[in-house]
């Protein structure tokens, strides 16, 4: 990728990219949730103050919720056959006929760790974009068909009528985040040519917009009274959620904006922590595995009595809370009981923990045990940013798990010194009543702290006073400086919505006909080459042909990056012919690359004994590395005539 970059510009507030305040009016939100998902949605002008109408889901008969289980139920040729509770309830019922069908739950955070295949209950495997995808089209099509019933003229709307909002955890990196759009492109929320309808919200932040302008009424009893977030208000909002915890920070801005102040933070312990708490916690007390005998042969029970578990945490105080066992683990504890005949205890002796007659009692203390991990994490995270942003006055608790009194109790013991603790109603609802508004106005987060020192390869005229020896590369040009960190944005940078950085290159090759930009990554400030230690990359990767080839060296390219958003998109322009053309950031690519690389440019990357050298009759790169006295080599295609240089 040879390219010189030449001095970047500092225009930094022409917008080039359009502005993703959308133009539709029609807004549908799904917050595709750990443990549960739903949505949310909107036909009222932009201008109307109107309330979004959450989907209700039949649980039984007579019980509905805001979210139904993130379950899905899909045939053997990978067609979906139910989702949320219905999907569970039919999966319980053909569950002994596996081979033909695929069970897949709490399957979200697979994206967390980058796993781009998944197993379903029964451990068989599917592509995750298949099952991401597939459960997507599926709320598609129920939103579309609630709509349609809940409106008068009984309108048949289809997908491209709506901009269509989904919500992430604020730690997903960018190619999760890019993952999400190409599931909604296959499960036909859009198309590749309307991607722009495409918001892609952040739940923390989603949370925020929609507190922000929340009146006192709106939060519980014990969250006090009087209290508004105003302008020049400073907040933390701690997303509790089943499977992450999350944390932002914001301060309103005059006109109702907002403006990022920490980089989010995020962590793995959400309420799914809880559960395998309490569930290690059963398998202990029953003797001779019987919870686990319960579980294989009624699962289906078994779940709903977890779901009763999560009822109970979010119960008020009480010295002993009860919950009651289901029918067939009641018969199965009568049976032992029957032939073991008091040879045979049935119940290990355990703290806070008893049976009593078909109930399980646990005391408040035990209760809390459960949550210990969660808590310990929210009060070292919650500490430091405290001790950072002194200006703080509240913290707003969101999120299913924020409905434990147990959570705000803790929250309020260890920071209401510190700063005004607050949880709305229906915790559970703030993030996809907040992504339909912010669908509506992506703008309303005004800056947001860069996660990451972001940079692009480039190349230099060899220095050898300022140089390493081993970065020397020569051409028919002359001699070069390979490998160097072209700085783009700083970590904890702020950058504004829609703000655009521009950078110029020219080839450093008379004959070149493509430019190839690769970018990288790091949580330092400033590194000199893209091989130092703590730089990743590249993390993604873009080509832009240049066919037009008379002038030489004498051929400029412009890149503007848009940075201001939830993701990061780039143009970039061949300013010989003054064409333009849109950069896909694939992040996701660029990650199968550095996988495929991993072993050899990792260990030179991060200390290990290593070489890198040009092969000129392969025109790539060759990285070796040692690991225990085994070299491995892998081939890194850096065609010779696309390096970009400085």
């Amino acid at each position: 990728m040879n390219f010189r970059s030449l001095s970047p510009s500092h225009d930094k507030w022409e917008p080039v990219l359009p502005v993703a305040k959308m133009s539709h009016t029609f807004i549908i939100a799904i917050d595709f949730g750990t443990s549960f998902s739903g949505y949310a949605y909107s036909l009222s002008p932009t201008s109307a103050k109107t309330e979004p109408h959450v989907k209700l889901w039949n649980k039984t008969l007579i019980q509905k919720t805001p979210k139904t289980p993130t379950c899905i139920l899909l045939d053997q040729h990978g067609e979906v056959m139910a989702f949320g509770y219905e999907a569970r309830n039919k999966y319980y019922e053909i569950r002994k006929d596996t081979a033909k069908y695929y069970y897949f739950k709490d399957f979200k955070m697979s994206l967390y760790g980058k796993v781009r295949s998944i197993k379903d209950v029964n451990k068989k495997s599917m592509s995750a974009l298949k099952v991401f995808s597939a459960a997507l089209s599926f709320l598609k099509e129920d939103a579309l068909k609630t709509i349609r019933q809940n409106t008068l003229q009984r309108v048949n709307y289809i997908a491209s009528d709506f901009t269509w909002v989904l919500t992430v955890p604020a730690i997903w990196d960018i190619s999760a985040r890019q993952f999400m759009r190409e599931a909604a492109v296959q499960a036909g929320l859009v198309s590749s040519f309307t991607e722009d309808t495409l918001v892609i919200a952040l739940e923390p932040e989603a949370a925020s917009v929609w507190c922000k302008q929340l009146e006192p009424k709106d939060f519980i009893k014990d969250s006090g009274d009087k209290v508004k977030l105003s302008v020049g208000a400073q907040y933390v909002v701690l997303d509790c959620g089943g499977g992450t915890i999350d944390i932002t920070v914001h301060e309103v801005l005059e006109g109702g904006a907002l403006k990022e102040l920490h980089k989010p933070l995020g962590e793995d312990k959400g309420g799914r922590i809880v559960d395998r708490k309490f569930i290690h916690c059963l398998r202990k007390f029953f003797c001779d595995g019987l919870w686990e005998e319960y579980e294989r042969e009624h699962p289906k029970e078994a779940q709903e009595f977890m779901e009763d578990f999560s009822y109970l945490k979010q119960a008020p105080q009480n010295q002993v809370y009860k919950l009651k066992v289901h029918s067939k683990f009641k018969l199965k504890i009568e049976k032992r009981e029957k032939a073991g005949a008091g040879e045979s205890p049935l119940f290990k002796s355990m703290e806070g923990v008893s049976w009593d007659s078909g109930n399980i009692k646990i005391s408040e203390e035990k209760m809390k045990s459960f949550f210990h991990e969660t808590l310990v994490h929210i009060t070292d995270s919650l500490t430091g940013i405290l001790q950072e942003h002194k200006g703080i006055s509240y913290i707003l608790l969101v999120g299913g798990l924020s409905s434990s009194h147990i959570l705000r109790e803790h929250v309020q013991r260890e920071f209401s010194d510190r700063a005004k603790v607050m949880c709305p109603k229906n915790p559970q609802e703030v993030i996809l009543r907040g992504a339909v508004m912010f669908g509506r106005d992506p703008s309303v987060i005004r800056s947001r702290k860069s996660a990451f020192t972001y940079g692009f390869v480039k190349m230099q005229r060899f220095d050898p006073s300022k140089h390493k020896p081993e970065k020397k590369f020569t051409n028919e040009d002359g001699d070069w400086c390979d490998d160097l960190f072209g700085k783009m944005v700083e970590a904890d940078e702020d950058v504004e919505w829609n703000e655009t950085r521009k950078f110029d290159f020219t080839s450093t090759d008379r004959d070149q006909t493509v430019m190839s930009l690769e970018f990288y990554r790091t949580e330092r400030k400033n590194v000199r080459y893209v091989d130092d230690w703590g730089v990743e990359g590249p993390v993604a990767h873009c080509d832009l042909d240049m066919p037009d080839i008379s002038k030489g060296l004498d051929r400029k390219v412009k890149l503007e990056v848009f940075f201001g958003s939830t993701e990061i998109n780039a143009v970039a322009t061949d300013l010989e012919s003054q064409s333009t053309a849109s950069v896909k950031m694939d992040f996701i690519k660029s990650e199968r690359m550095w996988a495929e690389m991993s072993w050899a440019q990792c260990g030179l990357r991060r200390g290990g004994c290593g070489r890198k050298t040009f092969d000129t009759r392969q025109g790539m790169f060759i990285y070796t590395a040692h690991f225990e006295h085994k070299a491995t080599q892998c081939a890194y295609k850096r065609l010779k005539g696309q390096i970009p240089a400085l």
